[in-house]
């Protein structure tokens, strides 16, 4: 049995190959980070926050024996400039090396309406658009794959191009969540579609980690009623360890393009990866094109 409890997978070697992921200083990103390095990899990692990123970086240093295996760069999601600014600090990185690999695990769950830098709500903004735009920036030094995190939670969503943000009211934290995990499934649908009729070679993979005890759920602004979710849902839901094993099987195992991988068990919340059932929105073709159109405008990127 392998580290990730895959005996029905062989193990892969990623010596030399770089990783580009976004999410590694805490919860499953940092797991998913921590079991690529073993398996040889030279991460770059995006982060918010140098110091939580150092103390990542220590410990794989730590663990791999490998004190060149992590490089930081500084990226915010909520701030398109600085999605920008930072696709541009990691193509200096990579240089002529490019990437192999191109994960974006970061997300954000809001107890109210709030707003990124550019006035986007900010579940959209940090789960489908800053994402988005990093991976098309990042794309033309992609030679293999692109995973995106997205969620079960897209099949509650609805989209509404007329006012995506609710400005006009109408928001909860459910409504939003939904909406923008439902958007990342489009986009992420009508990029995976266009990369294959390119025939670029890279392909691209949609993930749902299923339920992981992370600090994502401490959403409610009470630190009291905080523990009282995560007592309750304890017994359903997985570690972060286990809950990084989709992540790591649509990154290094052999899938169809397009892809969504997630839990085996009930409403998958929980379990071993498997390929799942998407919804019949986040299926179609059309919708997706049109929401993808839609977000490249919204991030200032050219439509195609």
């Amino acid at each position: 049995m392998n580290a990730m409890e895959w005996e029905h997978l062989p193990e892969p070697d990623l010596t030399g190959r770089t990783v580009v992921m976004t999410g590694a200083s805490d919860g499953l990103g940092r797991e998913a980070a921590l079991q690529l390095a073993r398996w040889g990899a030279e991460l770059v990692l995006p982060v918010r926050s140098r110091s939580k990123g150092e103390i990542v970086a220590q410990r794989i240093a730590h663990e791999t024996g490998r004190p060149d295996a992590v490089r930081l760069t500084h990226l915010d999601l909520a701030d398109l400039d600085s999605v920008r600014h930072g696709a541009d600090e990691i193509a200096r990185t990579v240089g002529d090396r490019g990437i192999d690999l191109l994960i974006s695990v970061a997300g954000v769950v809001s107890r109210r309406r709030g707003t990124t830098a550019d006035g986007h709500e900010l579940m959209m903004g940090v789960n489908a658009l800053a994402p988005l735009l990093l991976t098309e920036l990042l794309l033309p030094r992609v030679r293999e794959r692109i995973v995106i995190v997205a969620s079960q939670s897209h099949t509650f969503g609805r989209i509404d191009l007329s006012d995506p943000h609710f400005r006009r009211g109408g928001w909860s934290l459910r409504a939003a969540y939904g909406r923008s995990k439902l958007s990342t499934m489009l986009w992420g649908r009508d990029l995976a579609d266009r990369l294959q009729a390119r025939g670029t070679g890279v392909d691209l993979q949609l993930v749902h980690p299923g339920w992981v005890l992370t600090n994502l759920q401490n959403a409610t602004g009470s630190a009291r009623l905080d523990r009282l979710v995560t007592d309750v849902t304890r017994p359903i839901a997985m570690s972060a360890v286990r809950g990084a094993a989709a992540v790591l099987m649509a990154a290094t195992q052999p899938l169809p393009p397009g892809s969504y991988i997630g839990p085996d068990g009930r409403g998958a919340l929980r379990g071993r990866p498997t390929f799942l059932r998407r919804s019949p929105a986040a299926l179609d073709r059309e919708l997706a094109r049109e929401v993808a159109a839609w977000a490249r405008t919204e991030v200032g990127l050219a439509d195609g």
